[in-house]
Order: structure tokens, then sequence, then C-alpha cells
């Protein structure tokens, strides 16, 4: 890379992400990290602090993506782009293989969805183990055990209705879905892989990630475009279920921190490491409706109306310790809340023309649809928007 190209780093990169916070005393300079799902929302946050790390970063997905600064520094060479829409199937996961042959370390926060066609009970549970569980363990075994250490998002929803919480990482974890059972699957496969010789891994348990570039119909995008169409919010039964909600920066910062220090550069001994990934703290979902709504007034300048209650399943409550993440990676969020909101409301007004047409250019009632599942995360559940 010449003197220019590096120049054009640090304004479209290293200016937007600070490494001091990220990995204090660590030297990432020229290692090689591929990463699957790195042009979705989290991806989106995660790459240009590797590439700001001064690792050499490639992305696995069917196209650039629309987010920014990442498409940019894709479209100038500086993150190699491997299209392959398809990885998980074999052909394309022996491809992905050779297009990042020499990488030391596979970021995994990809989630491929149920296609539309697939909603019964067996047709979901089947595309989750065939494509999310078989189809990661079908690029590990392309990627081979030369691979240094594997990091894998996945979710605090493999707890599933926790019998007690807060809920730290030896509670024996009881999926209610079959997204979240799949994750879990992937975790012990993992575990023993990491056991046995393989790759070291490390399992971030990550909580409701929410943040500006958001596009899922999860809970916070939910009552965001509710809230700017005017209409109520739509919330499950008495949206008393508490919830811990991590702002996607935080989660970045969190990612990078595990890439810089694999099990066996930290302080355990392990080959394997299992975290719960959030901000330690709790919201009731009405609460957040609630948080929204005044957000939104003060940037607006107009107040919407109070959330609507529905029917619907009961929402247990499900917040984690961080203990663990704090000892291991020294992790604690910067952002709260109420100034993530506002960072995520602003977006979205930026981009009301292309959200509205994301909606299909429906009736604001419409938009609340997503908010039935108050607190959930979007893993196991939508695609993010590309």
């Amino acid at each position: 890379m010449g003197p220019d190209r590096a120049r054009m780093v640090g304004n479209t990169v290293q200016e937007l992400f600070a490494t001091d916070d990220v990995l204090p005393g660590i030297d990432l300079f020229g290692m090689p990290v591929v990463v699957t799902g790195g042009t979705g929302f989290l991806g989106a946050y995660v790459v240009p602090r590797l590439v700001a790390a001064g690792c050499r970063v490639s992305v696995v997905g069917p196209d650039a993506g629309w987010r920014e600064p990442l498409r940019q520094s894709i479209h100038e060479g500086v993150v190699r782009l491997i299209a392959e829409p398809d990885w998980w199937r074999p052909a394309s996961a022996r491809r992905v293989a050779r297009a990042a042959a020499g990488a030391e370390q596979w970021v995994h926060l990809a989630y491929t969805p149920v296609p539309p066609g697939r909603g019964t009970p067996t047709g979901r549970a089947r595309h989750e183990v065939t494509v999310n569980l078989a189809g990661a363990m079908e690029l590990l075994s392309a990627l081979g055990d030369r691979l240094g250490h594997v990091l894998v998002r996945s979710t605090v929803e493999v707890y599933g209705r926790a019998p007690a919480c807060p809920v730290d990482e030896d509670v024996r974890p009881m999926p209610d879905d079959c997204g979240a059972a799949a994750k879990l699957a992937l975790e012990d496969q993992l575990r023993i892989v990491a056991t046995t010789g393989g790759p070291e891994v490390t399992v971030l348990r990550l909580t409701t990630v929410y943040g500006p570039g958001e596009t899922s119909l999860g809970a916070v995008p939910s009552f965001i475009r509710a809230a700017l169409a005017g209409a109520p919010a739509t919330i499950a039964g008495d949206g008393l279920e508490q919830r811990d909600y991590l702002h996607v920066a935080d989660a970045a910062r969190l990612v990078a921190r595990a890439v810089a220090r694999p099990p066996l550069v930290s302080s355990s001994s392990a080959r394997f490491r299992l975290v719960n990934a959030g901000s330690g703290t709790a919201e009731r979902t009405v609460a957040l409706a609630h948080r929204v709504r005044r957000v939104v007034a003060e940037q607006k300048g107009q107040v919407p109306p109070p959330p609507q209650h529905i029917e619907g399943r009961a929402v247990s409550d499900l917040v984690c310790r961080t203990e663990r993440v704090r000892r291991e990676f020294g992790f604690r969020p910067v952002i709260g809340l109420d100034e993530g909101l506002a960072e995520e409301i602003a977006w979205f007004l930026r981009h009301s023309e292309w959200w509205s047409q994301l909606e299909g250019d429906t009736d604001p009632e419409s938009l609340t649809a997503g908010a039935v599942a108050a607190g959930r995360g979007d893993v196991g559940r939508r695609r993010d928007v590309r």
C-alpha cells in the first residue's frame, strides 16, 4: 500500500475508530483476518476497527453493501471482498478458503435467515441446522486447523426462559427457538474442536445490539419507526420484561478486543472461551418505548402517542452477568441507552425517505408489527437489510 493510500485509510477509518481504547498494548499489524457477515450491521462497525488496528481484512458476502465507510474501503481495495453469498455451501466454502488462504483468524458474524416458504416448525429447524450450524462447520473445515482463532457471534437467547436473572455463563442454556438452539449446538461443536487441538475459540453471547444503521425489525428500530410515523409502539403483554441493550459501537469494540486477545493470549489458559456480552443493565420493554418517545419528541418537536398493548406470549426476563467479559477484556460499555437511542433516531431522521420505502410505503400502523417480539434481538429472526 503506497503512502497516498495510507493517508486515505487514515481519513476514512482511523479518524472514526480510535484504537487506544480497543487494543491497548497489542499489535495486530499485518494479521490476515476473514470476516463472514462483515458487511452487515455489526460487521460494518467491526471491520473498520480491525483495519484501523492494522489487520488485513477479507469480508465474505454477496457484495460491498451500502454501509460507509466500509463500502468505500472495499471499493478502494483497503478491505478485500470475497463475493460468495452462499458461503455455507460446500463448494462455496472451499472457494472462500482458497481466497482466504493464510488467514490467521475467522470472525463469524453472519446469519442466514429462514427463506420464505419454509416457515413450518420442521422447516425452520432444518434450515437452522443445515445452514447456520452445518454451514459454519463446513467453512471451518475448509479453512482448516491452520486457523489460530475463531470468534463467533452467539446470542443470550440460548438461555431461553432462564429460571432466574441475571444469568451467568455457568447456567445451563435451554433455548426455546430453533435459531438459538442451532447457535448453542455450534458453540458445543466449537468447544470440542478447540479442546481437542483445533483452533482456539471465543464465543460472545451478545445481548440485543442496536444503533445507527440498524435495519432489522427488532424492538428498538420498530419503536423508532412507529414514533417517527406518529404511531404507537405495539407491545405484546404488559412489557414489564427486562432485557439488556448494547450499542453496536460498544459491541464492535468488544469484538476487536477479542480478536486481539485469543484465549491463550489472555489471562486464561483454556483454548475455549465463552462470555456474556452486554451492558450489564436491565431495561423494561415498556420503559424502552417511553425512552424512544421522549427522544423523538426532543429531536422532532412532536410527542408520539404512548405505546399500545396487545395480547401475546409472555416474554421472560433475560439479563446476564457481565463480570467475566470485564475480567477477560477489561470491557465496559461507554455509550448509554439514551445517548445510543438519540444517535439511532437521528440516523433514521436523516434517512427518512429510505426507511419509508423499506417499509413498503404502507400506513404507519404496519410499522409497529416488528415490536410484538419486544426486547428480542435480531439474531435468528430477520436478515439485516443490505
